[in-house]
């Protein structure tokens, strides 16, 4: 389930799948919202976390298991977190639809200024502390 979940994303999106964050939006850029990603929020990270965490339990594996559960989480909580703040400064009310009703790994609440694309000094210090720990 994990590998096909993430195998389709990556599909999916072609050109606009990068393992990297893009911090800048390039002229080719566009919000992918059909496919998987109709019905998944963020399938390639909602794939990857399952994916791992099946190979720990096909190899009987509960330390690693909990490890895993808990290492995952903590990255792909951040990480949604940033890349969602910069989706919507990249796209602005068109993430609302996307982001409305989607199903997603984690609860993230989107204040309604940052569906308009208003980001915060907040927001933007945030943004900058990320791109400074990469």
């Amino acid at each position: 389930m994990g590998q096909l979940a993430r195998s389709l994303a990556m599909w999916h999106a072609k050109s606009n799948f990068t393992h990297k964050i893009a911090y800048y939006k390039r002229q080719d850029h566009v919000l992918i919202t059909t496919g998987i990603f109709a019905y998944i929020r963020h399938p390639s990270y909602f794939g990857f976390f399952w994916w791992a965490v099946g190979t720990q339990l096909l190899l009987c594996n509960p330390i690693c298991i909990l490890g895993f559960l808990f290492v995952l989480h903590r990255f792909f909580k951040d990480r949604i977190e940033e890349e969602e703040l910069l989706l919507i400064r990249f796209f602005g009310t068109k993430c609302n639809f996307f982001f409305k009703g989607k199903k997603s790994i984690y609860k993230i609440t989107i204040e309604e200024d940052f569906l308009t694309n208003k980001l915060s000094r907040n927001e933007d210090s945030r943004l900058e502390d990320w791109k400074q720990r990469i």
